[in-house]
């Protein structure tokens, strides 16, 4: 299993880079003194880390003698705060781009997702965009000898920061006075951080970095059945999660009422795919005869390491439908030829159920192709059957393999396929939606692009902005059939 990567807290200097402690849990941060971007809490944990981060450091601190680099920069950015944050965010998508490239000529390669982490999530000014890097660099253009001042972080969640006070006031509002359109129940910015903090802790005390090679991010299959398919329909939004699932997990773990919002959180990323997958048929079907069918079948387009490291997820499908007797899986895509071995391509694999299940007979299939889902169909010809559902979770098919994906997208309109595309963000999914609708699909409205009421509350910050939050399946890009 992969390593976890640094949290936010270790990439805003707030925890350790290699233990990913934080200074609320007795330790002493200090900064590496050549790049100054990241933290160690000891000598032990900068020498583990020193291997890795070696190279980065060394092209981190060349980009402060970047006179290209440094002039670009300091062009683009203000001395007065910005009243469109939107705007702001473009600019500094801008800066960002520019110093990826810079580290990537330094380092004669691609940057790896953490070293994109520390430029992307880099701390910057709410105001102006100002990070302490530039804020160094203003100092060396003008010759100063004193100690530049650094930014500051909101009080209250510690990851939101200003410049100088002035700048503050400009956007404290927009911080911590206004929901935020990408958060979840009308939070604020700066309550969505708060929950940032707390789920960073809750990962590291349930998949520790020293034991990240026998344990993955918490996951949770409630193996209750319900007595009758019960429709999304008259209850969706994000506080459903709660009256969905916070009992079981109270049940479950032990835990209080007052301290299952990591865990529910950390379940719903999991748990979104099976609850989007019901949500999208319940929208898709006239009537509830899908509930009572012998065997459902779901497409799992562009399939990579999510839905097979969560596989028994998926049979929350079958306890929400008890008169179901078994459901299929086709997983579909180019990236699971890495995951699986020969033997298990293309075979129907009959999955492991939980006991009620097991004892009722009820069984879950599992197919893997290797494929696109344009050259399966091509593959299997005649062999072919239409899904009750063909999903593509997450497929960034606006930003990646977009030739192959408007296949896909072709061939599902062109055949009446039901079918829905999941997206991380706004962005994501109005993008993927003009690609459905240029293909000949009609889009269902409340299937997007929309926020997806069964999407992840487990949010991300959105790298190279100063606003903005991202969610696994946080918003659906379009669904048809």
């Amino acid at each position: 299993m992969m390593e976890r990567i640094p949290p936010i807290t270790a990439v805003l200097g707030q925890a350790c880079y290699a233990c990913f402690k934080g200074e609320g849990e007795g330790v002493t941060l200090r900064k590496c003194t050549k790049c100054r971007s990241v933290q160690y809490c000891s000598a032990d944990c900068q020498q583990a880390d020193w291997k890795a981060h070696k190279a980065m450091c060394k092209a981190l601190h060349s980009l402060e003698n970047n006179p290209i680099l440094r002039m670009s920069l300091l062009f683009a950015l203000s001395d007065e705060p910005s009243s469109d944050l939107y705007s702001l965010d473009t600019i500094i998508d801008t800066m960002v781009l520019n110093q990826a490239r810079s580290l990537e000529q330094s380092l004669n390669r691609s940057l790896t997702i953490p070293e994109r982490n520390l430029i992307g999530w880099e701390p910057r000014c709410m105001g102006c965009g100002r990070t302490d890097r530039v804020i160094r660099m203003e100092a060396a253009e003008k010759g100063s000898t004193s100690t530049p001042s650094t930014l500051t972080p909101c009080r209250a969640c510690k990851m939101a920061f200003y410049c100088s006070p002035r700048h503050w006031d400009a956007v404290q509002h927009k911080h911590a006075g206004e929901p935020c359109e990408d958060g979840h129940d009308g939070l604020t910015q700066c309550h969505m951080n708060q929950e940032i903090r707390m789920d960073v802790a809750f990962a590291n005390i349930m998949a520790p970095p020293a034991a990240a090679a026998g344990r993955g991010e918490f996951s949770w299959a409630p193996e209750r059945v319900k007595p009758s398919w019960v429709s999304l329909k008259a209850s969706a939004s994000a506080s459903n999660w709660q009256s969905a699932f916070g009992s079981g997990l109270v049940r479950e773990f032990g835990i209080s009422e007052d301290a299952v919002a990591p865990f529910l959180r950390a379940a719903s990323n999991g748990l979104s795919m099976p609850m989007t997958i019901l949500w999208a048929l319940d929208l898709l079907n006239e009537d509830e005869a899908w509930t009572r069918k012998d065997t459902p079948t779901i497409h799992l387009l562009g399939a990579h390491q999510v839905e097979v490291v969560n596989a028994n997820i998926f049979e929350e499908i079958l306890h929400r439908l008890p008169e179901v007797k078994n459901l299929k899986l086709v997983l579909c895509g180019p990236e699971l030829i890495s995951l699986t071995s020969a033997r298990e391509r293309n075979k129907e694999i009959t999955m492991e159920t939980c006991p009620n299940c097991t004892s009722q007979r009820r069984k879950r299939v599992h197919q893997l192709f290797t494929q696109t889902y344009h050259d399966l169909a091509k593959t299997l010809g005649l062999k072919f059957n239409k899904p009750d559902l063909a999903i593509a979770f997450n497929s960034g098919s606006s930003q990646e393999a977009v030739p192959s994906w408007k296949q896909t997208i072709s061939f599902l309109a062109k055949n009446n396929i039901p079918s829905v595309f999941t997206a991380y963000n706004r962005e994501e999914a109005e993008a993927e939606a003009k690609m459905l609708e240029a293909a000949g699909a009609k889009l269902v409205p409340k299937l997007g692009p929309a926020k997806n009421p069964w999407g992840s509350i487990l949010a991300k910050k959105e790298p190279s902005k100063v606003t903005g939050f991202y969610a696994v399946n946080g918003w659906l890009a379009g669904g048809f059939r």
